[in-house]
């Protein structure tokens, strides 16, 4: 058929042949936002070295004296765990114990603070490993827990 100067052809790209297309063209588009995200999600997971690996929970706490606190201590993540400082209530107190703990190990920190806190308060006690990592607890003066 001819229309003005220009020649049109009736021919077309066959629908099975468009529908491959059509399907390469999803299959490279999602192996791209796989790629894309794959990279992504493992630089933000994996960056953040021996911090991530280090898990501190208290297991319990004796508070009985408004000076004397005694903390229990384990460490449940993947790598060594050694303690840098304790902080209860935003006041950085002397820890007498075992300062580097194993995966699963324990340690008890008995803690003789240089100021006396009120009885039924909750305070933050709050861990400082040597790495940087900070677990925060919440404890209740005078009481166990």
């Amino acid at each position: 058929m001819r229309i003005g100067k220009f020649r049109v052809s009736k021919k077309a790209v066959s629908p099975v042949i468009a529908t491959l297309l059509m399907i390469a063209v999803a299959v490279a588009a999602s192996v791209i936002v796989y790629v894309w995200s794959a990279g992504l999600l493992g630089t933000l997971m994996g960056g953040g070295g021996s911090q991530v690996k280090e898990q501190v929970i208290l297991e319990a706490y004796q508070w009985t004296a408004s000076n004397d606190l005694k903390l229990y201590l384990r460490n449940v993540g993947s790598s060594n765990v050694t303690l840098a400082n304790i902080y209860v209530g935003g006041t950085q107190l002397a820890a007498v114990g075992t300062k580097t703990m194993a995966p699963k190990g324990t340690s008890v920190q008995s803690l003789a603070p240089g100021t006396t806190f009120s009885a039924g308060t909750a305070y933050v006690v709050k861990v400082v490993t040597e790495t940087g990592g900070v677990f925060s607890f919440t404890c209740i003066c005078g009481s166990s827990g």
